[in-house]
């Protein structure tokens, strides 16, 4: 079931989508950070996904404090990475505080910008029992130029990682992608990447894509799910 909630973060209201399982028991939760264009059909659709495997979702507005005139794609040019950290930590304290969810199994996934913000939030906030990388690109840039960026705060991350990348995409690059695993295996940071030969950026979001696109939505959500119940059990 799915419904809408609004938190204040910072003195601003921000909306989160729920997507939750019928429980009345704590169970596992997902933090689900969104792609370039928001909370659209392919945000909700994998929220359900997730949430029809048992998972409570929540999905943060991180744009809450800009404008509604921006139109959501140019929205990202705006936010700050210790903004963003800021409401993926008030995301996490109010799902971990409800009677349905295991405040110790609480995972962090997106996609694209998402992905970027996956890797941002299991950084900085270190409650997460695993996160989830989908392609996320410009995790080499600041947000807000506010000087460190997502890449050089690898090594704080505290929790299992998973990372699902095409070869063919360009944001991140295969040569980005191997900074990223040198990084987290410099740091001892537990991980493994997945890297799809035929599949370029966003394969998931394909409807229904090329038979690499299609190939590597299957087999990263199968991986995705696998990974999720091996980290975040209850």
């Amino acid at each position: 079931m799915s419904t809408t909630v609004t938190i204040t973060v910072s003195d601003s209201p921000m909306d989160i989508y729920i997507d939750a399982p019928d429980r009345s028991t704590p169970g596992p939760a997902v933090v689900l950070t969104y792609h370039r264009t928001g909370l659209d059909a392919f945000t909700k659709r994998e929220a359900s996904r997730l949430a029809a495997n048992g998972y409570l979702v929540a999905v943060p507005d991180v744009s809450h404090r800009l404008s509604r005139d921006i139109p959501m794609t140019d929205r990202k040019q705006y936010f700050k990475d210790s903004q963003v950290a800021e409401d993926i930590a008030a995301t996490v304290d109010f799902i971990a505080a409800r009677p349905d969810v295991s405040a110790r199994a609480i995972a962090i996934m997106g996609h694209c910008m998402g992905g970027r913000m996956s890797m941002l939030g299991a950084a900085a906030v270190p409650r997460f029992c695993a996160s989830v990388v989908y392609y996320g690109g410009g995790a080499h840039l600041s947000w807000g130029d506010e000087g460190v960026t997502p890449l050089e705060r690898l090594g704080e991350i505290k929790c299992p990682m998973i990372g699902f990348f095409g070869d063919m995409d360009k944001n991140p690059s295969p040569e980005q992608v191997d900074v990223m695993d040198a990084i987290l295996t410099r740091h001892g940071v537990q991980h493994v990447f997945h890297r799809y030969r035929d599949a370029g950026h966003a394969f998931q979001d394909r409807n229904p894509g090329t038979p690499g696109e299609q190939t590597a939505s299957a087999d990263s959500w199968a991986k995705t799910l696998a990974f999720l119940a091996t980290h975040c059990r209850v």
